[in-house]
C-alpha cells in the first residue's frame, strides 16, 4: 500500500492505456482479437480480489521483489481566461523504488513488509534535484528525498490493515477489496481507485488525495491459481493538494497531478545503474538490507 509505489501502465484514450505502456507488455501477452466468450472471473469472491491485488503488487513466495517507477508531476491552476501554459505546468519528474516481501498467513490473509522511496528529477536533464525554484512563488526551496512511512500491511477479504508512521484513512479500509477488470482476449486491464486522507508526521493539517492504480496482465496468468506473482506493467495516477515542501502561500488554489509508469523484478540489476548509484548514495542499504516479517 505504498502511496508512491507505484512502483506500478495504462493509456490508449478510451481504455486509459498509453502507447508506451502497451509496448511494455510482453509480446506473448499482446492483445489479439478475442476468440469466443471472455473467460469468467469470480468477481463476487472477495478472496479472488485480495489475492489478485497481492500478486500484482508482490510475490506470495516470500522472495524479495524490487519495484521501479518513473513519473511526471504537474501543477494545475484553476481560473478563467488563463493562458493554457499557465493552467497546467510540468513541475518536476521523479523516480521511485521499493523492495517488498509477501507471504500467505495461516489464516489465509497476506502479509507484506516493504521499504520505499523516491527522488525528484529535472524534466529536461533527468538530473536528481537537491533544490527547486517554485514558478508560482519564485522562491528556491530545498528538495527532500522522500522515504515511505508505510512499513507493513496485511490484506484480508474484509480490507487491508496498514502499519504507518502517520494518521491515515482511506476508502479502501474497512471494506472488501474491489478491483475492476476489463478483459480483451489475451489481456486483462485491472484497476483500483481510492481516496485517502492522512496527516503527515509533524504536520497539523490533514491532506486528501485521489489515486488510481492500473495494471496490464496476461489473462491466462490472472486465471492461473498456481502463480504466486502476476507479471504486469503498471501505471499510477493521483491528484493531490500542494506538497508542503513547495512552500505555497496558505490558500493557494490548485492541485498537483501525478502520473507514473512502473515495473517489478526479482533482480536488483534490472534497475537503472544511475538510479542504483543514487540510492546507494542517499539511502545506503535500503534495497539490500534484510527485510524481515514481523514475528
Amino acid at each position: 500500500m505504498d502511496r508512491r509505489d507505484a512502483l506500478h501502465l495504462l493509456g490508449l484514450s478510451a481504455a486509459g492505456l498509453s502507447a508506451a505502456a502497451l509496448a511494455a507488455v510482453p509480446a506473448a501477452a499482446a492483445p489479439r482479437r478475442a476468440r469466443g466468450p471472455a473467460p469468467s472471473l469470480p468477481l463476487d469472491d472477495p478472496r479472488f480480489h485480495m489475492l489478485t491485488l497481492a500478486k500484482l503488487q508482490g510475490d506470495l513466495s516470500g522472495r524479495p521483489l524490487y519495484g521501479y517507477s518513473r513519473g511526471k508531476v504537474f501543477g494545475l491552476t484553476p481560473g478563467e481566461g488563463l493562458p493554457i501554459a499557465d493552467y497546467g505546468r510540468r513541475l518536476y519528474d521523479y523516480e521511485g523504488g521499493s523492495v517488498s516481501r509477501s507471504r500467505l498467513l495461516p489464516d489465509g490473509n497476506v502479509e507484506t513488509v516493504s521499504r520505499s522511496f523516491l527522488f525528484y528529477t529535472d524534466p529536461e536533464t533527468g538530473a536528481y534535484l537537491s533544490e527547486w525554484t517554485n514558478p508560482v512563488t519564485g522562491r528556491t526551496v530545498p528538495v527532500p528525498p522522500f522515504r515511505g512511512g508505510i512499513s507493513g500491511s496485511v490484506l484480508t477479504p474484509t480490507g487491508p490493515k496498514v502499519s504507518a508512521n502517520f494518521t491515515m484513512e482511506s476508502t479502501v479500509f474497512g471494506r472488501p477489496p474491489r478491483l475492476e477488470f476489463v478483459t480483451m482476449g489475451d489481456v486483462t486491464f485491472v484497476s483500483r481507485v481510492a481516496f485517502t486522507r492522512w496527516t503527515p508526521k509533524g504536520a497539523t493539517r490533514a491532506r486528501t488525495e485521489y489515486t488510481q492504480d492500473d495494471w496490464v496482465v496476461a489473462t491466462a496468468d490472472l486465471l492461473d491459481p498456481k502463480r504466486t506473482s502476476l507479471p504486469a506493467t503498471s501505471a499510477w495516477t493521483s491528484q493531490t493538494e500542494w506538497q508542503t515542501w513547495l512552500e505555497m502561500p496558505p490558500g493557494t488554489p490548485g492541485a498537483q497531478l501525478w502520473r507514473a509508469v512502473g515495473m517489478k523484478t526479482h533482480r536488483l540489476e534490472d534497475l537503472p545503474p544511475a538510479f542504483l548509484a543514487e540510492v546507494a548514495a542517499k539511502h545506503p542499504g535500503i534495497l539490500t538490507d534484510p527485510l524481515e516479517f514481523q514475528p
